[in-house]
């Protein structure tokens, strides 16, 4: 089964859009996503900016961290068509075959409340696959490492002796870093040499002992 990685990038809804704000605090901006064969291989790639709704403003803090602006966004499509573009890209050539992956909790519940402020059908087929087979790739990594606390994606690439490649909360390179850390992961015996001194470090009364299978178990709980 091929998987897929995403990324979102967010700008908050105005403390004036206080009906909206209770459903949901920002909006996403733009969509990233790699998708992977089952050999580890990227073979297609998504980005695509996104018109938010209940602002004309960016945040200066999303704006400095993403680079994104306002004037890049005119003319984009708003979430309903982007959302709908992702869905078929995911879907190309394996419908509702794939896993879906993100680094952390936050996309999954930025999707899950944006979905309900623009009133989309969760019930839909390939909505309800995506959400059905989301999983948290950054628990997943923390459990394989047998960390208490999670770590940012930068500093997980790091641990790696790796540099971040492409520019840090661009949506679609950070999906792609952590596609990089999963295909690294599946690779048993090459990511214990790698990580041992760090588990080591970390915990050294407790080893490393679980697989990666159990590691997702944990994270699907």
């Amino acid at each position: 089964m091929k998987a897929v990685f995403v990324d979102f990038e967010m700008n908050p809804i105005g403390r004036d859009q206080k009906e909206a704000r209770r459903i949901c605090k920002g909006e996403i901006i733009e969509i990233g996503a790699v998708k992977i064969d089952e050999d580890g291989n990227e073979i297609s790639s998504y980005k695509e900016y996104v018109l938010p709704e209940y602002t004309t403003a960016m945040n200066q803090t999303c704006q400095e961290l993403t680079g994104i602006t306002m004037e890049m966004l005119a003319g984009k499509p708003h979430f309903r068509q982007a959302f709908d573009h992702f869905l078929t890209w995911c879907n190309e050539g394996c419908p509702n075959a794939y896993e879906m992956f993100a680094w952390s909790e936050n996309d999954w519940r930025q999707l899950d409340c944006e979905l309900r402020l623009k009133e989309i059908d969760e019930h839909d087929d390939r909505v309800r696959w995506m959400l059905d087979h989301w999983q948290n790739f950054q628990q997943i990594y923390c459990n394989l490492l047998g960390l208490d606390n999670v770590i940012s994606l930068d500093k997980a690439v790091s641990t790696l002796g790796e540099t971040f490649d492409g520019q840090m909360h661009d949506a679609l390179w950070d999906a792609r870093n952590t596609s990089k850390l999963y295909v690294l992961s599946k690779k048993k015996e090459e990511f214990r040499d790698i990580m041992q001194p760090i588990i080591d470090a970390t915990k050294p009364a407790e080893p490393l002992t679980f697989s990666l299978a159990d590691a997702f178990r944990a994270a699907r709980k």
